[in-house]
């Protein structure tokens, strides 16, 4: 049950609306001279300002295209309770089986070729955890030369909310 959504779609005490709130506002001016939609720059993320949502909060590394390339440099504890594991420091191609890797890197690429955010619902993607539903926000963040280095990606189970 792989269903992307609108923002509209998703509760407004969620972790992921919290996040689109803020990538929202951030800056984003893009590079100047080129022809591509602006988004953020990395160095204007400031983790303080979603304290938070940190527990629901990923964030990879794009260094190649292709699932060996997308890097998990942090993963907060809620995503780690809800899929039973955790898989910081891995590629999404260590972390997950080689379908599964695949259909992650593609909604990533998606993200970055667009440049915009995507939102999803769907089961955690384990087997043993399949029987819970989260949303899912993907948001591009680029450097200095306007390529997406960075995705924040907020997993958050239906049942959670923030105050």
């Amino acid at each position: 049950m792989y269903q992307m959504l609108d923002l509209k779609e998703i509760p407004e005490d969620s972790p992921v609306f919290f996040m689109a709130k803020y990538f929202m506002n951030l800056p984003c001016e893009g590079v100047r001279g080129s022809e591509q939609s602006p988004v953020p720059f990395w160095s204007d993320f400031d983790p303080v300002a979603i304290r938070k949502i940190l527990p629901w909060t990923m964030v990879m590394q794009r260094i190649g295209p292709n699932p060996e390339g997308h890097v998990i440099k942090l993963e907060g504890q809620r995503i780690v309770e809800a899929s039973g594991i955790n898989t910081m420091g891995k590629s999404l191609a260590e972390a997950f089986d080689p379908e599964m890797a695949k259909a992650k890197w593609e909604e990533m690429e998606m993200v970055a070729q667009e440049r915009r955010p995507s939102y999803t619902l769907s089961p955690v993607p384990r087997s043993e955890r399949a029987f819970i539903d989260i949303y899912r926000g993907c948001f591009p963040f680029c450097d200095g030369a306007g390529v997406i280095s960075r995705l924040v990606v907020i997993v958050a189970p239906v049942d959670d909310k923030i105050s």
